[in-house]
């Protein structure tokens, strides 16, 4: 699960640099992945011939937040953190 991990971070947008400083972040993403239910990684880009089930949906939600998690400070967006926490239940829904 780890290199689809690392190819749905590459296909992203994230530079080899940024992937290197997360790999030794990853095994701990792979287990709170399965912890919450996502068994494999969807691929990207999503297109016509291709569109998502639910399953797949829950897991970009799931890697979006460790993803934005990850960000340095300055680069997190607050407000999409805040929005993807509630959508994948890892709180209780707040305005």
């Amino acid at each position: 699960m780890i290199d689809a991990i690392i190819e749905y971070l590459y296909r992203s947008g994230y530079t080899p640099q940024s992937v290197e400083s997360l790999r030794p972040d990853l095994p701990r993403w792979v287990r709170r992945l399965q912890a919450r239910g996502v068994g494999q990684v969807p691929s990207l880009p999503v297109t016509e011939e291709r569109s998502w089930d639910p399953v797949d949906a829950a897991a970009h939600n799931e890697l979006n937040l460790l993803m934005l998690q990850a960000a340095s400070d300055h680069a997190r967006n607050r407000a999409l953190a805040h929005h993807l926490r509630n959508l994948t239940r890892v709180r209780g829904f707040k305005l």
